[in-house]
């Protein structure tokens, strides 16, 4: 199903008209950030890292920090009259809108990260296994240990394949509930604040906001060794041009759903060109491409996304719908 392209121009609504309420987006961020902070505080000060047992806890508290900030900002300072459509979880109408830019959502970022893999080889920064695929026969004995024993020694090991991708959609469903609490705050509150400054800069300002609430978690992986400056950069470069993708979709459906589904499925799915590549590259992990949207290729493929939907007419100069 393919959403209706957006032909019609639409006014701004008196969200966009109004002035920049910089009091109220002002403190949604700093509450934001100071619970993100709080969360991660134990482990600041006892020293500890990715490897202590309380670390996956509190990066799961974490994400539900944005959207905690958002609903009391919303609640305490904004009070509109209408919360859920404030905040974008309605109106879900027409059907036909939220439902396409939702699927659209589902689909883009996985096929996004396998567009990258595949400019990654075309560069020469891996190598693809299209006959035997034994890039995917090294990662399904840990996903589905039963099917891959009967593996057939050549050819596409669709059975075992299948059943690893039923397993990965289903445990998708958990990643959309915590992107639900990241995109309240991120695309369902902040973005259509911000946007008296214009789409384009509400676009990228929301996600420069985005990628430096990360903080505590770089500062964490970043002092223990798991991520290096280079990746800390390209990190944050990823989160202001893939917040140009999920803040169009939110904004050309008015819903902030299809935001959610298009973080989750990026969490959860976007490492699919791993199925394509070659044993010895499984394991990748270098700036150019370590997997998915996050090295340089990833960016360049997002990169040139926005782009097209720039020069398409999709991203225009408009508030969200509803």
């Amino acid at each position: 199903m393919t959403p209706p392209p957006e032909t019609e121009a639409r006014n701004h609504d008196a969200s966009a008209r109004a002035p920049l309420p910089i009091r109220e987006i002002a403190v949604f961020i700093a509450t934001a950030y100071a619970l993100a902070w709080a969360v991660h505080l134990p482990l600041l000060l006892s020293g500890n890292g990715p490897d202590d047992p309380s670390y996956g806890l509190a990066a799961t508290v974490y994400m539900f920090t944005p959207g905690v900030a958002a609903v009391a900002v919303t609640l305490l300072v904004w009070r509109p009259r209408r919360f859920a459509r404030a905040l974008g979880f309605t109106p879900l109408r027409p059907l036909r809108r939220v439902g396409g830019y939702s699927l659209l959502a589902f689909v883009l970022m996985p096929l996004l990260g396998l567009a990258a893999t595949l400019a990654a080889a075309l560069v020469g920064a891996v190598r693809l296994d299209l006959v035997d695929f034994s890039g995917l026969r090294t990662v399904l004995p840990d996903l589905v240990p039963d099917l891959a024993a009967t593996m057939p020694a050549t050819g596409f090991p669709w059975a075992a394949f299948l059943a690893a991708l039923g397993l990965a959609i289903l445990m998708s469903v958990p990643t959309l509930v915590l992107a639900f609490g990241e995109e309240v705050g991120w695309r369902g509150y902040l973005l259509p604040r911000l946007l008296p400054m214009g789409v384009w800069p509400a676009l990228l300002a929301s996600g420069v906001v985005w990628g430096l609430w990360h903080s505590p978690q770089l500062f964490i992986q970043y002092t223990h060794g798991g991520f290096d400056a280079g990746q800390v950069a390209l990190f944050l470069a990823f989160c202001v041009v893939a917040g140009v993708i999920m803040g169009w979709l939110r904004l050309a459906s008015g819903s902030v759903w299809p935001a959610v589904i298009a973080h989750g499925a990026n969490n959860a799915l976007n490492t699919v060109g791993f199925l394509t590549l070659a044993a010895a590259d499984a394991d990748t992990n270098s700036l150019l491409y370590p997997g998915g949207l996050g090295g340089l290729v990833g960016l360049a493929v997002l990169a040139v996304t926005a782009a097209v939907l720039a020069l398409t007419g999709r991203i225009r100069a408009s508030a969200p719908r509803g």
